[in-house]
């Protein structure tokens, strides 16, 4: 008796460990995938129709049958122009997968596809999709659409996700894909908060607004390309681009390191208190841009200015140091000035020989700079390559001109040994108020202004701090 009841048990532990459901073709009326019925073994295309709503319990497992052609237009799928319901929990997410785990890299099922078009919809969180090769897409722009997805993973997809509306992921992974989040080119916006992108061909690309907020990108290939907006407290490590093509960011306090192109700027950008350390190029800068406040070292080449127009991009407050190929490269043929930039050094030719500009290539610009002391604080001189309003060569400035003395809640207090005029800029570049100097002490009320960070610049380019 007792072996006759220990073979039913064994029978009806392995039924329990092994048993799944087979299921395929369409969907025509509410139906519930069930933990106790898990895994679902999808062994052909599926179709949820309008009207009808297909619920899949936390913990359940669905798992696609892969095709081996390698023809998408064969690639099982699962089709919802009606309501797909896949709610998980930490504990027990709901799992999308192929069959076939040993074909890492290898996209062997189509995805999960909104009919838009036709009423279909999804209510998706805390699920893993792995393995497919469009991920969760619509065939429609979803204007004022809101997707909120927290504890997700997308894994070794060809895209992850495909969806013009406004996608939102706190600490999802997305891992080993082709791309992570596809353009969105009709609408759509990216917010992400404690997320990780790794390995992946590009993380997101050309998103129309995005908030990223302490994430890690790490080890993949363009990773963000287009995609304006705000990146804070962020990682970017072993990349090939951190950023690429990139346009309207605010980018401050992150962390660049390893990356062929840590940020890849054609405009618009404004960079602060950011580190980039061992870089094969730190930063490349368009337009209308700021760089400031930043530690830029060892890396390849700092800093290359491509922008048409370089006076219209602020670079300032920076610490430009040890970067092996170049410090500074300016790309252009225009000539501005760095003079509020600290290049670790107190000896003209060392920094000059880490400077690219017109005289190392007639074809370039030149570069006003300015020589600091070993805390980077003081300015013990200026070299002025080429006057900016027109005179060229190479000279020391002398003892400056105009020195601030002091400040207090309503005035700048600054002393000059001659007539002179300086301009008060704003931290974005803007020119907020020209002064004008007599020789002696003069008095410039500044109560007009919103207080923040702001720069004190003679027509030679030497800049100051100043808060107010």
């Amino acid at each position: 008796m007792f072996r006759f009841l220990s073979s039913l048990l064994f029978v009806s532990i392995c039924l329990t460990n092994f048993a799944q459901t087979t299921v395929s073709g369409g969907i025509y009326q509410n139906t519930t995938w069930t933990e106790t019925g898990s895994p679902y073994l999808m062994t052909g295309s599926m179709v949820v129709f309008p009207g009808v709503t297909l619920t899949i319990e936390p913990g359940v497992e669905v798992l696609v049958t892969p095709d081996y052609s390698f023809n998408t237009g064969n690639l099982r799928y699962l089709e919802i122009r009606g309501t797909l319901i896949a709610v998980g929990t930490d504990t027990a997410p709901i799992v999308f997968k192929t069959t076939d785990a040993s074909i890492l890299g290898q996209q062997t099922w189509y995805g999960i596809n909104i009919k838009g078009s036709q009423g279909g919809n999804i209510q998706m969180n805390r699920f893993r999709l792995h393995d497919s090769f469009y991920g969760i897409a619509n065939d429609i722009s979803q204007p004022g659409v809101s997707y909120n997805w927290t504890n997700c993973q997308f894994k070794n997809n060809n895209y992850g996700i495909q969806l013009n509306a406004d996608l939102v992921y706190n600490s999802c992974l997305f891992e080993n894909n082709g791309v992570g989040q596809a353009a969105q080119i009709l609408y759509g916006s990216l917010t992400a908060e404690n997320c990780q992108f790794i390995n992946n061909f590009c993380s997101f690309t050309w998103s129309n607004n995005i908030n990223v907020n302490n994430c890690l990108f790490e080890g993949n290939g363009n990773n963000i390309v287009g995609s304006p907006g705000i990146i804070t407290n962020c990682q970017f490590i072993d990349n090939d681009f951190g950023l690429a093509e990139a346009y309207g960011h605010t980018i401050q306090n992150c962390y660049f390191e390893g990356n062929g192109v840590a940020i890849d700027n054609t405009g618009g950008a404004n960079i602060s208190n950011t580190t980039f350390d061992s870089n094969t190029l730190a930063v490349r800068l368009g337009d209308a841009s700021t760089l400031t406040n930043n530690i830029i070292t060892n890396n390849g080449v700092g800093v290359a200015v491509l922008a048409y127009s370089p006076n219209s991009t602020l670079i300032e407050n920076n610490t430009i140091c040890y970067n092996t190929d170049y410090n500074l490269q300016n790309l252009t043929d225009k000539n501005f000035q760095v003079n509020a930039n600290c290049f670790c050094s107190q000896d003209s030719a060392y920094i000059e020989n880490l400077i690219l500009d017109g005289y190392d290539d007639i074809t370039r610009g030149l570069v006003n700079y300015a020589i600091y002391d070993d805390s980077c604080a003081n300015v013990l001189d200026y070299v002025v390559k080429i006057n900016l309003d027109g005179g060229a060569g190479l000279t020391n400035l002398q003892l400056n001109s105009w020195r601030l003395k002091g400040q207090d809640a309503i005035s700048l207090y600054i002393e000059s040994s001659q007539a002179t005029r300086l301009e008060l800029i704003n931290i974005i570049g803007q020119v907020q108020k020209v002064i004008t100097l007599q020789k002696g002490e003069n008095q410039i009320l500044t109560n007009a202004f919103p207080s923040g960070i702001y720069f004190l610049k003679n027509e030679f380019g030497r800049t100051q701090k100043v808060l107010l």
